[in-house]
């Protein structure tokens, strides 16, 4: 009975993340985790607490992740394959139940209101830094539906938003227990408040001091192209990337992930150079060949030159497969050849001394690899995608609003370019401007005004460290107190 009430408690927490967004849930979810843990941490076997948690981490990530299936079913010859994905699933639940038992063993004395947000942030931060690929898993994606919410991306960055946001859910549970939690509850309140209300008028203080603005006209396009339709030649393809620049009068044309159908070992692009006006500016994505080697390409195209970034952060099991000589049989689904990594720093300037940071597909969940000393006065960000793997429903809107809470934290505007949807236009508050619908073809303008905002980023590494600094101390203090 414990096992399928845990199973349910990790199903009914994903319905959080986007697109549900049920998040009144929350207060009902995490006070009852709460109630359970309080109860009956001291009486249970550290194996029977890990086979407890490993449901919750089944129900939660089956729900959650259930969309990674949708790539096996997009070519004939490798949907027999498609149950490889549970066993990602096994493998993040035994991860999460693992971390979960050792930090509830070591806090044993610490109030389970506090204990519990370390739990799933500590578990979050560690999938995220050594597994390679999922900073899909965030708790500051709960905040992304809402702009006033997504404040705190900006402010505090995704580790510590993801703690507060769980330290609100508990909240509720001050009231199911003795009336000393109350005190406790005070105590670590006046001990973050300080830096958080500093952090606040900084923040409002810089914006509004700020006045410098620039505009640029852009048009993107959503071409929809399929990945697996036979009769959508590479020259079809190209006719209709010429037409689009024929028809656009604005300075700078985006189009998604790999839209330019031909493999390129030149950077000449003849035909695309002379269909611009003299203004315009292309950016799309390309697959290069370079000294017998592959890169997932931005390509930044203008009359006179052609600027480029490589894909840095590759999917495994996708671009490049691990152990490739050990997994030959993985083959069929990924192919003979791995793409290889990009060693180009990530900016690219524009004229009018304009420059962006190129993103290339799920990079943007990366969110310590983006921004560095190069590009961090940059305009904006560019991320060009192709979310016609993730399927219809839960992969590309989760991929949507991850990049949505790239936009707040960075404080810094986005241009989301998906060759399939959802294409926008996000400010850097995180809210969206414009945008298009998933699996349709469009096209539309945009005239993007833009400051040179000011971001947190380094306060964001203050408040990690910050965060865990919280947790020692407070687990002193109650270990003292119960000593």
């Amino acid at each position: 009975m414990s096992i399928l009430i845990y199973l349910t408690l990790g199903l009914s927490t994903s319905l959080l993340f986007p697109p549900y967004f049920f998040l009144p849930l929350g207060f009902i979810i995490f006070p009852f985790f709460c109630l359970l843990l309080d109860l009956n941490r001291e009486n249970h076997s550290n194996l029977n607490i890990f086979k407890k948690f490993s449901f919750f981490g089944f129900g939660f990530f089956i729900s959650y992740l259930f969309w990674v299936k949708n790539p096996f079913f997009v070519f004939e010859e490798t949907k027999n394959f498609f149950l490889v994905f549970l066993l990602l699933i096994i493998l993040l639940s035994v991860i999460l139940s693992l971390i979960f038992t050792i930090i509830l063993k070591l806090g044993k004395n610490v109030p389970v209101i506090f204990l519990i947000p370390f739990m799933f942030t500590s578990s979050e931060y560690i999938i995220s830094l050594f597994f390679y690929g999922f900073p899909w898993f965030t708790f500051s994606l709960i905040l992304s539906s809402n702009e006033y919410l997504l404040l705190s991306l900006k402010s505090f960055g995704t580790l510590f938003s993801s703690y507060l946001i769980i330290q609100t859910f508990c909240i509720p549970f001050i009231f199911l227990t003795k009336a000393n939690f109350r005190k406790e509850l005070r105590y670590l309140s006046l001990f973050i408040a300080l830096p958080i209300i500093s952090l606040l008028i900084s923040n409002f203080n810089s914006e509004k001091n700020n006045s410098k603005v620039k505009i640029i006209n852009l048009e993107i396009f959503q071409l929809n192209f399929k990945n697996n339709d036979q009769s959508l030649t590479d020259d079809k393809k190209l006719q209709r990337i010429i037409k689009h620049i024929n028809e656009s009068t604005s300075d700078l044309l985006i189009f998604g992930e790999n839209n330019l159908p031909y493999l390129l070992d030149d950077l000449e692009l003849k035909k695309i150079k002379d269909s611009l006006k003299e203004n315009q500016t292309i950016i799309i994505g390309a697959t290069r060949y370079e000294n017998n080697k592959y890169y997932n390409s931005l390509l930044s195209i203008n009359s006179i030159n052609v600027a480029y970034f490589d894909k840095k952060i590759l999917v495994p099991f996708g671009e490049f497969l691990p152990l490739r000589n050990s997994l030959t049989f993985l083959e069929s689904i990924v192919g003979t050849n791995n793409y290889s990594k990009g060693k180009i720093e990530r900016i690219i300037n524009l004229p009018n001394n304009i420059s962006f940071i190129p993103v290339i597909c799920y990079e943007i969940v990366f969110y310590w690899k983006l921004l560095n000393k190069f590009n961090n006065k940059s305009n904006f960000v560019v991320n060009i995608t192709n979310d016609f793997w993730f399927g219809d429903y839960l992969g590309p809107y989760q991929h949507f609003y991850l990049t949505k809470i790239r936009a707040a934290e960075f404080n810094k505007p986005i241009i989301r370019v998906s060759n399939n949807g959802i294409s926008a236009v996000i400010d850097n508050n995180g809210a969206v401007l414009n945008k298009t619908q998933l699996n349709k073809t469009e096209n539309f303008k945009h005239k993007l005004s833009f400051k040179e905002n000011n971001n947190y980023v380094s306060f964001h590494l203050i408040f990690k460290i910050y965060f865990f600094i919280i947790f020692i101390l407070s687990s002193f203090y109650y270990l003292r107190k119960n000593a």
